[in-house]
């Protein structure tokens, strides 16, 4: 990124804090939209390479997004109207402009307008309005993920992504990968460093159905015993009260 566009203020305000709420955009996504509005005017055409923002967001988080990821968190701005593509060269670069807030949030006397010509065009009783609004409301809530429900992803595609740098490769579209997603990402690191240990692809045939039973089992917590280590342990769990005829 530019020197002069990473220092470029920032035009953001409670207003987009709170239309993030309002439509569920995930902190992910969120960044991404800070970070187009820094690269020229909002409300003008610009043309932005989605690998530059993946760049600056590893040096944050220390990795960047998985494709996939990217492609979602830029589809959610799109569905919620605060991108618009103009053209679309490939997954990560495309001809977009940026919507100003008042552009997000038509104003009202328009939709009061509307709504009056709606009653007197058909003449509907009110309550009707008001269950069509409430449906047409929880009908976007549930196509849009709420934020917790994309940090879950984001914790999902790190396990997977671990997994991978392993070459053990879980598809999470699979049932069994819920078993993986069970544990906590320092629990599989340890159990990756484990199979390492034990042989990895060489020693270990179905290394998804091990990695499972490590995490199950804590595996990297077994200590091969020596001699004078398994002594000491007979000594501890042998029983110290035994009769004298024993």
């Amino acid at each position: 990124m530019p020197e002069n566009l990473s220092k470029k203020s920032l035009p953001w305000s409670e207003e987009h804090e709170a239309y993030c709420y309002k439509h569920h955009i995930p902190p992910a996504a969120k960044t991404l939209w800070q970070w187009l509005m820094r690269q020229g005017y909002i409300g003008s055409e610009i043309e932005p390479d989605l690998s530059e923002f993946n760049a600056t967001v590893a040096k944050s988080r220390g990795k960047g997004y998985s494709h996939n990821y990217l492609k979602k968190i830029f589809e959610i701005l799109v569905s919620c109207r605060v991108l618009q593509v103009i053209k679309q060269y490939s997954w990560k670069i495309t001809k977009l402009l940026v919507r100003p807030l008042s552009w997000l949030n038509p104003p009202k006397k328009v939709r009061e307008k509307k709504s009056q010509n709606h009653n007197s065009s058909y003449n509907l009783p009110p309550s009707n309005d008001i269950s069509a609004e409430q449906g047409l409301n929880s009908s976007s809530n549930t196509l849009t993920p709420t934020t917790a429900e994309f940090e879950e992803l984001e914790r999902q595609h790190d396990i997977l992504t671990a997994c991978a740098e392993y070459q053990i490769y879980f598809d999470p579209n699979k049932r069994t990968t819920r078993h993986l997603f069970e544990f906590d990402i320092s629990d599989v690191l340890l159990a990756l460093k484990h199979f390492v240990l034990r042989g990895g692809h060489q020693e270990i045939r179905d290394s998804q159905a091990w990695l499972i039973s490590c995490l199950r089992e804590c595996y990297w917590q077994d200590k091969q015993l020596s001699l004078s280590g398994f002594i000491e342990t007979l000594k501890s769990w042998f029983p110290s009260n035994l009769p004298r005829d024993y």
